[in-house]
């Protein structure tokens, strides 16, 4: 009988645990759910029909059992077994890796950012180990994000494991078995439409929903941010009183200056930028920065998650009549500093893009989009643009109309190729045939799923759907 373990956070909470029983139920598998801590243990309990099986353990409860005069041998040990360096399992994570983020000087401090080399290191060198324990004999792993030290665990012990995540077209949600959140289904068919003589029939892109929606609700007023550092004093307080809050993550009111700060920065913005009337006379060249800290560059780029160097290398690229023209997150005015817009404002053919036209507007006047791991370089493929792509594991990077660049020499030539040789409009249309089909095939739609990251309830219904993708894509795990 196949055993599964699925790994359980704070968000997507109901879905998982329905995927678990169903998976138990169903298909008559073992299944084990692996909760960050009691309230998630609390809640299976609590919505888990009564005659489930699923077995329930609270990772947070698990002891440590490394010593510190051990640490350096465990280290050794893990390099060598999994080859991997500790300090890239460090890099990639929000804490212990914040001295990386070099592109949100104002990021609240985390207090485990702030730990010894030799804390952080017996910090992730416990996590291993534990795993290590948890995973053993077990055949599949599901979780949301992929975790890099369970992925590198499950690597090397031949545990298929899967990660269910947007596709940026429109609700649609898919299943990815690698740590990049591309997927070897999904690069497969990608491939094949390549390889065909014949392109299939284009099929309409609808935006990324849940990014959409996040970028039409943001609002910026002094208001609004009473309001919000209002409830960020109150819930702090509260949680200092009950003493519930975690002594190793953000300090007390941490995030306060951030809510004003996301104000100061946008209505900044707005008054010293760009539209699409004022570059009339140039030739644009469009970069999108990134929310930080998150996954999207911390682990799904790991090589490289300095947007001010791509931005310096794309600069420096560029003949004159061109004007690279850069666009803020809708959520990271919060976290950078005034001086990092001024210094891009620096750089002679560099201008920040007005907070209000949108980023298609953009893509649709532009030579050339820039991206490390944005949507706005999969967007780009439909709207028929060429791409440079500075992240090495962008399922872009796979078409015949994307670059993908390393360096400064590496960018100066994708930037003369596309502007000196151009792109015909047969391999865009190549591109764009082969990639709608390959989304659209490779996933499923679940309009709700953006809704439920905070949901308590039992979601059977959707847990259901996406047993049936994951089954139907990846048959031969059962």
């Amino acid at each position: 009988m196949k055993k599964i373990g699925i790994f359980i956070a704070s968000e997507q909470k109901g879905f998982f645990i329905a995927v678990a029983y169903q998976l138990e139920k169903k298909y008559s598998l073992t299944v084990t759910i692996f909760a960050r801590d009691r309230h998630v243990v609390d809640l299976a309990k609590k919505i888990l029909p009564e005659d489930s099986r699923v077995k329930i353990i609270n990772l947070s409860i698990l002891p440590n059992r490394v010593k510190s005069e051990l640490a350096v041998k465990e280290s050794n040990r893990i390099e060598n077994s999994y080859d991997v360096k500790l300090s890239m399992l460090l890099s990639s994570d929000r804490a212990l890796g914040q001295g990386y983020l070099s592109n949100v000087q104002k990021i609240p401090d985390i207090k485990r950012a702030s730990w010894s080399y030799e804390r952080k290191i017996i910090s992730v060198v416990e996590d291993f180990i534990q795993k290590e324990d948890i995973l053993k004999g077990l055949d599949i792993v599901l979780q949301l994000y992929p975790n890099k030290v369970v992925t590198k665990i499950c690597n090397k012990n031949n545990i298929n494991f899967f990660s269910f995540t947007y596709i940026k077209f429109a609700d649609r949600m898919f299943w990815s078995d690698d740590d990049f959140l591309t997927g070897s289904s999904y690069i497969k068919k990608l491939q094949k439409n390549l390889k065909s003589t014949k392109d299939k029939p284009i099929v309409d892109y609808c935006i990324d929903k849940p990014g959409d929606e996040l970028n039409k609700s943001a609002k910026y007023s002094y208001k609004l941010a009473a309001k919000t550092a209002f409830e960020i004093i109150l819930n702090d307080s509260k949680k200092l009183i009950r003493g519930s809050n975690n002594k190793h993550s953000y300090h007390y009111l941490g995030w306060l200056p951030s809510v004003f700060r996301r104000v100061s920065n946008y209505n900044y913005v707005k008054n010293n930028s760009a539209t699409l009337n004022d570059l009339r006379s140039y030739k644009v060249v469009f970069f999108t920065l990134h929310l930080e800290p998150e996954v999207a560059l911390q682990s799904f780029s790991p090589e490289f998650s300095n947007s001010m160097e791509a931005i310096i290398w794309i600069s420096k690229s560029l003949p004159a009549g061109f004007i690279l023209v850069v666009k803020e997150q809708v959520a990271s005015y919060a976290v950078r500093s005034r001086w990092y817009y001024k210094q891009l404002m620096k750089i002679p053919n560099v201008v920040l893009s007005h907070p209000d036209v949108h980023s298609w507007d953009w893509i649709k006047s532009s030579s050339i989009v820039a991206t490390i791991t944005g949507t706005v370089g999969q967007e780009a493929i439909h709207l028929e643009r060429p791409v440079i792509s500075f992240g090495k594991h962008q399922i872009i990077n796979h078409l015949p109309t994307v670059y993908y660049v390393s360096n400064y020499m590496e960018t100066a030539l994708a930037v003369d190729a596309i502007i000196g040789n151009g792109i015909t409009k047969k391999l865009y249309i190549k591109s764009k045939s082969a990639f709608s089909n390959a989304q659209f095939d490779s996933s499923i739609n679940i309009e709700n799923f953006k809704n439920t990251y905070r949901s308590n309830k039992f979601e059977d219904t959707m847990a259901i759907e996406a047993i049936e993708n994951l089954i139907g894509e990846y048959p031969e795990i059962l």
